[in-house]
């Protein structure tokens, strides 16, 4: 921009056939125009006619230029400024500079057209005479590196950025040392006027006005200096005036003469308005006088008229209102509360609204908000009556609600009150009657026992008697049909009132009396936990009858009166779960403490008497009951342990086996006792489930107790001191083995019932370990069997010498021994145990004749000794084959060669 002015950028070509084409760069549209001419025109060029078209306006026969910035030409000057003298502002002031000494040529440009179409950043032009010029004109193609070319990082110059940092920054500090040069202001010719005079009013009698208008004629003494500077300087601001003026009138000219030409139009274009303003208002008189009048003196009337109607409505309501007791009472004595209450309710709302003005009746909304008190107190004692009645009636009518109406009638009217007291009215009386039927039956109960005791119930001894453990079952079986009619009747009643607070005329039609949700929601949580409650309290009471609060006289004959209170706690808590949709275990807990408490007074008894019973036994074999014996049978036949009522009562003679399988069983006393516990134990997890892990836990303390001791008294030879046995032998180690082989049956079916019936709630691990102890033990005892034998053998063999007579007297008595011990072992073993100890024996024998043979130093070589061996052998082996443990069949065993080896 030079002069104030914007100038074009241009370039012109080389003519082609007298045409060439020139590029003009707008520096206000940013962007190229190109034109052709014919070159004898080229002077005539489109510069002027762009800047006429893009950056002027145009208000009647004057154009106004706004090439340059923010859209104002600052060359612009005042005057006609027409078509002709358009083109020499444009010329003069935006085409080229003044200034002759730098004129413009093409070559002045920013940018020349080859270098731009000729740039290797863009692609190669196709169809030039056809694209349009603008921003897209040259097509961009993608340039690659020059693979010839090394990559230059930030690391190249870091060398020179360090060099270049310390003269920096020595040349900052100069810079900042340096003085800075005053500039001479320059003076501006605009003259700024002050803002006083641009106010609407100018009042110079105030003295701060005329000080600021005249502000060197209070401060000066020569008044006609002051006056000539200040008529200068007023002159100086006419004159910007002016200039101001004749601007804005420059501006708007168009507008300014064409208001002059359209003034007379307007003149008589207001004059017939006013003609027909004048002829509208006397219309509208005529319409006044003639049209509205009368009719708004008929509104008059007609007003008039509604009033003494709206009097008259008024005066009858006053008289219903006065009506409005008597009225009450008609409906309180049809029991028609829900009416009544309604009726205050209205009455009410009408002297608060329509009659509140009213003075006669200042005192009729107390007197109703009395009224609407004292029915609520006689609807409560009416309730309390009806349930009363209710609850208590005899236990043969079972008849759902007697007097249904009334009742609906007397809740209807609590409800519509939104009075909620009467449900703790229907708990306590609820709580009472179920208070009243468990003492009936208790006094039952106890007027039934032996004696002349007397036992007062009132107050809170009912709550601290108990009764006997078989008064406790009896006490359920009266009890429980009369609580599940209560019940019933609680529920029916329960119900009627969740039917009576679903109905439209409770719950309200008028927006102020409507039940809100929430008030829906509290009555039915209300109605449930009242329910609840009464349940758990109807189970506290009765368990806390049945449970036994002292050991005296407190105990069951057996388990099946356990079994059978059980039973019965179910049933009462199921039918009451089924009644109140809620389970209570109050009495499943007493239940479960009361029977604790017995089977650990049972399983001490039954402790003791094992104890008892391993001391003194004298472990021989004892006779089997015909009654154990059959237990046997019914388990051998179905896998299980049957429950004692299973069991068969007929008496048939004690057998001296007891038969498992077909197999026979030679058992002490002590086992038969502890397998009568243990079946008693498992009819009792059938009978009382509940304490189902105590009694597992029980039962492997009995099988530990007997084992442990079994360990004691025999292999530790215990019993000669408890029992006086003079001494262990093998028939009593053999009673020990085969009594263990009893249990060890016996456990996995146990198990097996236990992981049937309860195998959720149930811990058996106790079950590997105690069988896998009592395996132990049983080999411990062939052990010591075996060891018994070879002594005795090696004893003998001791004192043996090869020699004749054959056989010797050490092989008669070791067959002696032999047979002795066949003789202990048959009738308690089986053969194939039996088999098994002798084979220990016989390789124990052949290892001490073998040591024996070495220290006599006889070898089969044929000599006379090694015959007598060979004989003394062939007599051993056949007094074996006589007690057939082995069969005549099988070889020798090689024990004429294998004695002979090392």
């Amino acid at each position: 921009m030079k002069n104030r002015s914007v100038k074009l950028d241009s370039w012109l070509f080389t003519p082609f056939y007298d045409i060439c084409f020139i590029f003009i760069y707008c520096c206000q549209c940013h962007f190229f125009v190109i034109s052709f001419r014919i070159v004898n025109c080229i002077r005539h060029f489109g510069q002027v006619r762009h800047i006429q078209d893009k950056h002027s306006i145009r208000e009647g026969s004057i154009i106004l230029c706004q090439y340059g910035q923010n859209g104002i030409c600052s060359a612009l000057q005042f005057g006609d400024l027409r078509k002709a003298g358009f083109k020499y502002h444009v010329r003069e002031y935006h085409l080229y500079a003044k200034d002759t000494t730098d004129d413009w040529t093409f070559y002045s440009s920013s940018q020349n057209l080859p270098a731009v179409l000729n740039d290797p950043n863009k692609g190669k032009q196709t169809n030039f005479f056809t694209k349009t010029w603008g921003d897209n004109f040259i097509d961009k193609v993608d340039i690659y590196p020059s693979p010839y070319l090394p990559e230059i990082t930030l690391a190249h110059f870091e060398t020179y950025c360090k060099k270049i940092a310390k003269r920096y920054r020595r040349h900052c500090r100069f810079k900042d040392n340096v003085s800075v040069k005053t500039k001479t202001p320059t003076v501006e010719n605009d003259c700024e006027i002050p803002m006083i005079f641009y106010e609407q009013s100018l009042p110079l009698n105030d003295p701060d006005v005329f000080s600021k208008v005249f502000p060197s004629l209070s401060n000066t003494e020569d008044s006609s200096t002051a006056i000539r500077s200040l008529q200068e300087t007023l002159s100086t601001y006419l004159d910007v005036i002016e200039m101001k003026i004749s601007k804005q009138v420059a501006l708007k000219s168009d507008a300014f003469f064409h208001a002059m030409l359209s003034h007379d139009t307007i003149m008589e274009q207001m004059a017939r308005a006013a003609r027909t303003v004048y002829k509208t208002r006397q219309n509208i008189a005529h319409v006044k006088k003639n049209l509205t009048e009368c009719p708004l003196k008929l509104i008059s009337l007609t007003r008039i008229n509604h009033n003494m109607n709206n009097v008259h409505d008024l005066l009858k309501l006053m008289g219903t209102v006065q009506q409005t007791q008597p009225m009450i009472q008609l409906l309180l004595s049809t029991s028609d509360y829900v009416a009544a209450l309604d009726l205050i309710s209205s009455t009410q709302k009408v002297l608060s609204t329509r009659l509140s003005g009213i003075q006669a009746f200042r005192h009729l909304s107390p007197q109703l908000t009395e009224m609407k008190r004292l029915i609520h107190k006689m609807l409560s004692n009416e309730f309390q009556r009806f349930i009363v009645a209710d609850l208590n009636r005899p236990p043969v009518d079972h008849t759902d609600i007697p007097e249904r109406d009334k009742i609906v009638s007397i809740v209807s009217g609590i409800l519509r009150l939104k009075e909620f007291d009467f449900l703790d009215t229907f708990k306590i009386e609820a709580m009472t009657s179920i208070q009243a039927t468990i003492k009936q039956c208790v006094i039952e109960i106890i007027s039934e026992r032996d004696g002349n005791t007397e036992i007062v119930l009132r107050g809170s001894t009912a709550d601290n008697t108990s009764l006997l453990c078989n008064e406790g079952i009896v006490f359920l079986e009266k009890v429980t049909p009369h609580l599940i009619n209560l019940f019933n009747r609680i529920l029916s009643l329960n119900n009627l009132i969740l039917e009576i607070t679903q109905m439209e005329d409770i719950t309200g039609n008028e927006s102020e009396d409507v039940w809100t949700p929430e008030e829906l929601i509290s009555i039915n949580e209300k109605l449930k936990k009242i329910i609840v409650s009464l349940s758990d309290y109807c189970n506290e009471r009765c368990a806390n009858l049945i449970v036994i609060k002292t050991e005296k006289d407190y105990v069951f004959s057996d388990l099946s009166q356990l079994s059978k209170l059980s039973l019965l706690i179910d049933v009462f808590s199921d039918e009451c779960e089924k009644i109140t949709g809620h389970y209570s275990n109050a009495m499943k807990l007493a239940l479960r403490s009361f029977a604790m408490k017995y089977i650990q007074n049972l399983h001490a008894e039954h402790r003791s008497q094992l104890t008892n019973t391993l001391n003194n036994e004298r472990w021989k074999t004892a006779d089997v009951p015909y009654e154990l014996q059959n237990v046997i049978n019914k388990i051998c036949e179905s896998g299980e342990v049957p429950s004692s009522r299973q069991c068969d009562s007929e008496v048939k003679p004690d057998g001296k086996f007891l038969v498992i399988n077909k197999e026979n069983y030679a058992v002490v006393f002590t086992v038969q006792l502890l397998i009568k516990i243990l079946l008693q134990y498992c009819d009792a997890t059938n009978q009382s489930p509940v304490i189902v892990q105590y009694l597992v836990h029980c039962m492997l303390e009995l099988i530990r107790l007997f084992n442990s001791r079994c360990c004691q008294l025999v292999l530790g030879a215990g019993a000669i001191q408890s029992a006086g046995l003079k001494t262990i032998s093998t028939s009593n180690l053999a009673l020990v083995s085969r009594s263990l082989q009893v249990i060890l049956w016996l456990l996995p079916i146990i198990k097996a019932l236990l992981e049937k019936i309860h195998s959720k709630e149930l811990s058996l691990n106790g079950f590997s370990n105690i069988e896998s102890d009592l395996l132990s033990h049983k080999q411990e005892i062939e052990n010591k069997i075996c060891i018994i034998v070879s002594n005795m053998l090696s004893s003998q063999l001791s004192g043996w010498d090869a020699k004749p007579p054959v056989p010797s007297q050490t092989f008669r008595n070791i067959s002696k021994h032999l047979v002795k011990l066949h003789e202990a072992l048959i009738d308690i073993l089986p053969i194939e145990q039996i088999r098994t100890i002798y084979k220990r024996v016989h390789d124990n024998f052949k290892d001490k004749l073998r040591e024996q043979l070495t220290k006599m130093n006889i070898v089969a070589n044929g000599s006379p000794q090694h015959g007598v061996v060979t004989s003394e052998l062939t007599f051993y082996l056949q007094t074996l084959k006589t007690l057939r443990i082995i069969n005549e069949n099988d070889t020798e065993d090689n024990i004429l060669y294998d004695i002979w080896l090392h």
